[in-house]
C-alpha cells in the first residue's frame, strides 16, 4: 500500500481510465532515490485492470548498449512487428541485432522510433496498453530517444507511458514536452503508518518525527532505518544515534547489510551487480568460475538484497547494485569483469564482451580498443549514436597511438553530435585536437566543431573555424573544402557579412575543378555575395544556375539550396516543387530532425503564394519537431513565419508572441533573415490594422538594420509594404529609394510578382491623374495568379485611389474582388479594410462563413492534404510520425467538421476549394 500518495495515485488512475476510453497519455515521475517512484509504477501495474502491461527499466551497466531497454520492453510483443511497415520493421530488427537494418537509411533513429510507436499502437489494437519504464535516467540513449518520441505522439490509441527518473544532475533524463510529476517526502502521519508496518512495536511519536525530519519523509530511507534500529529505539525506550543516515547515505546501509553475508554470497552479489542484463544463467556461470557454489544465491535472496524472477536476477532497489559495485576494490571489480567476459559467446555477445573487457582493462590495450571500436560501428549501424560515442570514447582511452586515439575521439564526437549531445561532442573534440597531426583529420575535427558552433554557439566563431580549416584540404579533399566553405558562406549570409561572404566566394573559385562541379551551394553562395554587393544581374544568373543543377537524384541539402535560389528569383512553382521533393525524401528516410530547417523556408514560400493553410500546417509541424530536437535557430525561423501568418489572418496576440520569441533568438545569434521575417510580421500587423506610421517605422528600421539584425533579401520581399507605409505617411523619398531597389531586382530576374509589385508601387507614388496605367500594369502582371494576396492588395489600393477620385462605380469592381479574396484567404484585417472602402463607395459587403481550412487544426489539415494525395492511413502515419490509429482518429474528426462521409469526398473538396487545392504535402 502507498502511504501519503493519494493525489499521485489519483493522477495515475485518471490516465488508466482515459486509456480504457482509447485516450492516450504519458507521465514522467521524478524524485530522489527511494522517494517512491518505483512504488507508484507498481501501483499503476496493479490497477491496470483490462490493460496489457509492458515493463522495462534502465540499468546502469546497460546504458552503453543501444536499444537494450526498448528491446526488453518490446520483447513480449515483438511478433507484432510483422504488422508494421516493412522499412520500420527492418530498421527496428536491425537495431535489436536481429536483422541487417533498413536499406538506404541504416539505423536512422527516427525511423526506429517510429517503429517503436507503431508496435505499441499495434499491440494496443487488442486492448489498451500500459508501458512502465523505471529508472529512466539509466536508459541507453537510443532507448530514451525512441520511448520519449513515442510518448509524445500517442493520442488516440489507448496507450499510457509512465517513466520514473531519479534526480541526478550527472545523468539527467530529458523528456521535453511530457507531463511531469515530482514526488516529495511523505507527511508525518503517513510516515508513522509506514513505520508501524515495518516494525513489530508501536513507533514513538518523537522517534517518528526525528526519522521524518532526518530523512525528509523519504519512504525507502524510513523503511531501511526501521530495519537498522532496535525495537527499544523504535519504541523510544533507547536513544537514537546522534547521526542518522539520510536518504543520500542509503548506499552505506546496503553495504553494511551485504558485509554481514558469507564471502561467497558477497562475491555473487558483486557478479550480479557487474552483469549487464541479469540473466540468471550468466550470473551463475560467472560465479562458478570464481569458485562460488549455487547455494550463495539462496542466502542472497533471503537477505532481501536480491531477487530472481523469470530467470532474471535483480536487486530490490537500484541503489543496491551501485552500492555493491562501487563498494568493491578496483582489483576485485576487474577480476569479476574479466570472468564475465570469459563466459560470454564472442559472436552472439560481442558488444557485452567488449565492454566487460574494457571495464577490466588497467591501461592501454589495443585488442580491447579494437573490440570496442567494432562495437561502436555496430551501434552506429543500429542508430545507437550515444552508445557508439561511449564505446569510441572508451576505445580512445585504451589506444596508445596518438593519431589513432585522435581519430577515435573525433569519431566519438561525431556520434555524440548525431545523438544530440553537443556539449559532449565539444569535449571530445577538445581531447582530439592536440593529438591530431594529419591534415585530413584536423579538417574533419574542425568541420564538426564548426557545424556544432553554428547550431549551438556563436556564428562568427563557426565561420572562422570552417573558413580557416577548409584550407587544410583544398587539394586533399576539395569536396569537403567546398562543403565547409558552403557552411561558412551560409553563416556569412545569415549575419549579413559581405566581407566574409566575398572571402568564401573567392575561396570557392580557387578550389580545384574536382571540388565544385555539381555543388549547388557554391552557386547560391556566390550569387548571394553578388546580391549584397548590389550586383543583382550576377545574382540572378548564379541562382538560376543553382536551380538548374537540382534534379531528382540530388540529396535534400542540394535541393533545398536550389529551392532557395528559385524562391529568391520569384520562381515560386519551381521553389515549391524542389522543397516538396526534398521534404518527401526526408520523410521517406524517416529523418525527422532534418525537417525543421526545410519546413521553415517551405512555409515561407507557401505564405508568399497565399497557401496559408499549408503554410500553417508545415510551420506548426516544423516548430514542434525543432523544439523536440533542440534546434533553436530553425525554431526562430518557423516562429517568424507563423507570426507573418498570424499578422495576415488577424491574430494579433499570436503574431506579437511568436515574433517576440523569434526576434530574441535571432538577434542573440545574429540570424538576420529570421530577425527580418519577425520584424516584417510586426509591420504587416500594423499595416493591416491601419497603423501606417508604426509600420513605416518598423520597415524603415529594418531597411537600415545592421548585420545580423536584418536581411536585404527579406527586405526586398517587404518593399511593397515599405512603399505603401511610406506613401501613407508622406515619406516620399524613402518610398522612392525602396522602389528603386525592387525595380532593379524585378528587371534583372524578370520575376512576375516583383514586376507586379513594382508597378503597384509606381502607382502609389504617381500623381492621382497618372496612377491608372501603373495599377493596370500591376493587375495585368498579377493576372496569371500565384500570389492572390498580393493581387487583392493591389486591387484594394487601386479601388481606394478610384474612390478618392470619386470614380465610385469603377472602384467597386476592384474593391469587391479584393474583399472576396481576403475573405477566402482569411485575411481578416484586409477584408475589413476592403469592406470599409466598399461602404464608402456606396456598397455593402457581407462577411462570409468560416472556410473549411479554418475549421481544421494544423495537424488535421496535414492529414487531409495527405488523404487528398491518395495516401493510406498507414502511409500518412509514417510521414507524420504518428500511429495509424491517431491518423484514423483525426480523420474521423475531419469528416465530422466538414460534413463528409468518405475519403473520395475529401479529395473532391481539396480539388474544388482553391484555398486548399494544389497544396501537396
Amino acid at each position: 500500500m502507498l502511504h501519503g500518495r493519494e493525489r499521485e495515485c489519483a493522477q495515475v488512475d485518471q490516465l488508466l481510465a482515459a486509456a480504457r476510453e482509447r485516450r492516450s497519455g504519458a507521465l514522467v515521475v521524478r524524485g530522489e532515490a527511494g522517494i517512491g517512484k518505483s512504488a507508484l509504477l507498481d501501483y499503476a501495474a496493479a490497477r491496470a485492470t483490462g490493460l496489457q502491461v509492458l515493463r522495462t527499466a534502465g540499468v546502469q551497466t546497460e546504458s552503453q548498449l543501444p536499444f537494450a531497454a526498448v528491446h526488453n520492453l518490446l520483447l513480449p510483443v515483438l511478433d507484432r512487428s510483422d504488422a508494421i511497415p516493412e522499412r520500420q520493421k527492418t530498421a527496428l530488427l536491425g537495431a535489436f541485432g536481429l536483422g541487417p537494418g533498413a536499406p538506404g537509411a541504416p539505423g536512422d533513429r527516427f525511423l526506429i522510433s517510429l517503429a517503436v510507436l507503431s508496435i505499441l499502437a499495434e499491440t494496443a489494437e487488442t486492448a489498451p496498453l500500459l508501458c512502465l519504464i523505471d529508472d529512466a535516467q539509466w536508459l541507453d540513449g537510443p532507448s530514451a530517444d525512441a520511448l520519449t518520441f513515442a510518448a509524445r505522439r500517442v493520442q488516440a490509441e489507448g496507450i499510457v507511458v509512465v517513466f520514473s527518473a531519479r534526480d541526478d544532475p550527472a545523468k539527467p533524463f530529458v523528456a521535453q514536452g511530457l507531463p511531469e510529476l515530482t514526488l516529495t517526502g511523505i507527511d508525518a502521519g503517513s510516515a508513522g503508518t509506514l513505520l508501524a508496518e515495518r516494525t513489530s512495536v508501536e513507533v514513538a511519536a518523537p522517534v517518528r518525527d526525528r526519522l521524518v525530519a532526518d530523512t525528509l519523509g523519504n519512504p525507502l530511507a524510513l523503511s531501511e532505518l526501521a530495519r537498522s534500529l532496535s525495537t527499544d529505539q523504535i519504541a523510544g525506550r533507547a536513544p537514537l544515534p546522534d547521526q542518522l543516515p539520510v536518504s543520500t547515505d542509503l548506499e552505506r546501509l546496503y553495504l553494511e547489510r551485504a558485509s554481514e553475508l558469507a564471502p561467497d554470497t558477497q562475491t555473487l552479489l558483486l557478479v550480479a551487480a557487474a552483469h549487464d542484463n541479469g540473466q540468471l544463467d550468466g550470473v551463475l556461470r560467472a560465479a562458478q568460475a570464481l569458485g562460488v557454489g549455487p547455494g550463495a544465491l539462496g542466502e542472497a535472496e533471503t537477505s532481501g538484497l536480491l531477487r530472481v524472477d523469470s530467470a532474471v536476477v535483480s536487486f530490490v532497489h537500484p541503489l543496491m547494485r551501485s552500492a555493491i559495485y562501487r563498494g568493491a576494490t578496483t582489483q576485485r571489480r576487474r577480476e569479476v569483469e574479466r570472468v564475465l567476459a570469459s563466459v560470454l559467446d564472442p559472436d552472439i555477445d560481442a558488444d557485452r564482451k567488449a565492454w566487460h573487457l574494457a571495464n577490466a582493462a588497467a591501461g592501454p590495450d589495443a585488442e580491447v580498443a579494437d573490440a570496442l571500436h567494432a562495437a561502436a560501428q555496430r551501434a552506429s549501424a543500429r542508430g545507437g549514436h550515444a552508445a557508439a560515442a561511449a564505446a569510441l570514447d572508451r576505445a580512445a582511452a585504451l589506444t596508445a597511438t596518438p593519431e589513432l586515439r585522435a581519430t577515435r575521439l573525433a569519431d566519438a564526437a561525431g556520434a555524440a553530435w548525431l545523438a544530440g549531445q553537443p556539449d559532449r561532442a565539444r569535449a571530445l573534440l577538445d581531447q582530439a585536437t592536440p593529438l591530431a597531426a594529419a591534415a585530413e583529420l584536423r579538417a574533419r575535427i574542425a568541420h564538426l566543431r564548426g557545424s556544432i558552433e553554428a547550431n549551438c554557439g556563436t556564428p562568427s566563431a563557426a565561420y572562422a573555424i570552417l573558413f580557416n580549416a577548409s584550407e587544410l584540404v583544398t587539394t586533399l579533399d576539395p569536396m569537403r573544402a567546398a562543403r565547409m566553405l558552403g557552411e561558412a558562406g551560409q553563416i556569412a549570409w545569415t549575419s549579413g557579412d559581405l566581407a566574409h561572404l566575398s572571402e568564401v566566394t573567392r575561396r570557392l573559385a580557387e578550389l580545384p575543378d574536382g571540388g565544385v562541379p555539381g555543388f549547388v551551394g557554391a552557386h547560391v553562395i556566390t550569387g548571394l555575395s553578388g546580391f549584397l554587393r548590389g550586383d543583382t544581374t550576377d545574382t540572378a544568373a548564379r541562382l538560376r544556375a543553382a536551380a538548374d543543377l537540382a534534379g531528382a537524384g540530388q540529396e535534400p541539402r542540394a535541393l533545398v539550396a536550389a529551392a532557395a535560389g528559385a524562391m529568391f528569383l520569384g520562381d515560386d512553382s519551381r521553389a515549391i516543387d524542389l522543397f516538396y521533393t526534398a521534404v518527401a525524401k526526408i520523410r521517406a528516410a524517416g529523418e525527422a530532425a532534418s525537417l525543421p530547417a526545410i519546413l521553415g523556408p517551405l512555409a515561407m514560400v507557401e505564405t508568399l503564394t497565399s497557401r496559408y493553410a499549408a503554410a500553417l500546417a508545415d510551420a506548426t509541424e516544423g516548430l514542434r519537431l525543432a523544439e523536440e530536437t533542440g534546434q533553436l535557430n530553425p525554431a526562430a525561423h518557423l516562429r517568424g513565419v507563423l507570426a507573418v501568418l498570424a499578422a495576415v489572418q488577424g491574430r494579433p496576440e499570436e503574431c506579437r508572441e511568436k515574433a517576440g520569441i523569434a526576434l530574441n533568438q535571432a538577434i542573440t545569434q545574429r540570424l538576420g533573415p529570421h530577425a527580418a521575417i519577425a520584424s516584417w510580421a510586426r509591420a504587416l500587423l500594423d499595416l493591416g490594422a491601419g497603423r501606417p506610421a508604426q509600420a513605416f517605422d518598423r520597415l524603415e528600421a529594418l531597411a537600415t538594420a545592421g548585420p545580423g539584425e536584418g536581411n536585404q533579401m527579406v527586405m526586398l520581399m517587404a518593399t511593397a509594404d515599405h512603399v505603401e507605409a511610406a506613401v501613407r505617411t508622406q515619406h516620399q523619398a524613402a518610398a522612392t529609394a525602396a522602389l528603386d531597389r525592387l525595380q532593379a531586382w524585378a528587371s534583372d530576374t524578370g520575376a512576375r510578382w516583383a514586376n507586379a509589385l513594382a508597378a503597384r508601387c509606381r502607382g502609389l507614388l504617381a500623381n492621382e491623374g497618372d496612377q491608372d496605367p501603373h495599377f493596370a500594369e500591376a493587375l495585368r502582371l498579377h493576372a496569371p495568379g500565384g500570389r492572390p494576396f498580393d493581387t487583392a492588395r493591389t486591387q484594394l489600393l487601386y479601388g481606394e485611389s478610384l474612390r478618392r477620385r470619386r470614380r465610385r462605380a469603377d472602384a467597386r469592381k476592384y474593391l469587391r474582388s479584393a474583399h472576396e479574396t481576403f475573405e477566402r484567404l482569411g485575411a481578416t484585417a484586409w477584408a475589413e479594410q476592403a469592406r470599409s472602402e466598399l461602404l464608402a463607395s456606396g456598397e455593402t459587403a457581407r462577411k462570409r462563413d468560416v472556410s473549411t481550412a479554418e475549421q481544421l487544426t494544423p495537424q488535421e489539415l496535414q492529414i487531409a492534404r495527405f488523404v487528398s494525395q491518395g495516401e493510406t492511413n498507414r502511409g500518412i502515419a509514417t510521414s507524420l510520425f504518428l500511429s495509424p490509429r491517431t491518423v484514423d482518429y483525426h480523420l474521423r474528426k475531419i469528416f465530422a467538421k466538414l460534413g463528409l462521409s468518405s475519403r473520395a469526398e475529401l479529395m473532391r473538396m481539396f480539388l474544388s476549394d482553391d484555398t486548399l487545392a494544389g497544396q501537396s504535402p
